[in-house]
């Protein structure tokens, strides 16, 4: 329910930010409404979204391919976001990174930051453009993160382009995404069926 591990909640308990009772095996055991307690002080403290260091926030970086990363664009991506950060009072308090296509929904990172912002760890996303969170379906992340005042922040703007221009590019990624998984798929079976000579 609150999205942390056992050791994170044992911690908890230690310094007095949640309570439990302890069971005859030495076990902790936290209430309901104990848990409820917690998830209502983090949405009250995510509505003014500051802390004493200024307003909380993510940054979120990802590249499509490994040559990128190797390249450190990465690294920069991130670098430039925490820069833009400092100069507009946003504290930086996680930083997500992916490897992966706009259009791959088994991205490690940007689902831990889906979990955290529903905890309540952040008021804002900071990306370098939108379609770093994703290609496609931007307004349903974007809805689903309103709803815990869970705001996104584009620092640069994706340049105006003819419609038909913004189809041919939506096309390409969809056929390179499924090209890619598909040679996965066949150099996977190869591997099953490849055998040694004796």
């Amino acid at each position: 329910m609150i999205g942390v591990c056992n050791k994170t909640m044992r911690r908890w308990e230690k310094q007095e930010k949640i309570t439990c009772f302890i069971t005859i095996g030495n076990h902790r055991r936290f209430t309901v409404q104990e848990i409820q307690r917690v998830l209502n002080k983090n949405i009250a403290a995510r509505a003014t979204g500051k802390d004493s260091n200024g307003i909380k926030c993510a940054v979120y970086g990802r590249v499509s391919s490994h040559k990128q990363k190797k390249r450190g664009d990465l690294e920069i991506q991130i670098k430039a976001l925490e820069t833009w950060c400092k100069n507009s009072n946003f504290h930086v308090s996680n930083i997500y990174k992916d490897l992966g296509s706009g259009l791959n929904t088994n991205r490690k990172a940007l689902w831990r930051l889906i979990r955290d912002a529903k905890m309540g760890q952040f008021s804002h996303v900071i990306v370098n453009y939108k379609d770093r969170l994703t290609r496609f379906g931007f307004r349903y992340l974007k809805e689903y993160l309103d709803v815990f005042h869970v705001k996104i922040i584009g620092v640069h703007k994706l340049e105006n382009k003819a419609l038909e221009t913004e189809l041919v590019e939506d096309l390409v990624s969809i056929i390179q995404s499924f090209s890619g998984r598909l040679y996965g798929m066949r150099s996977h079976e190869n591997k099953k069926t490849c055998t040694l000579p004796v």
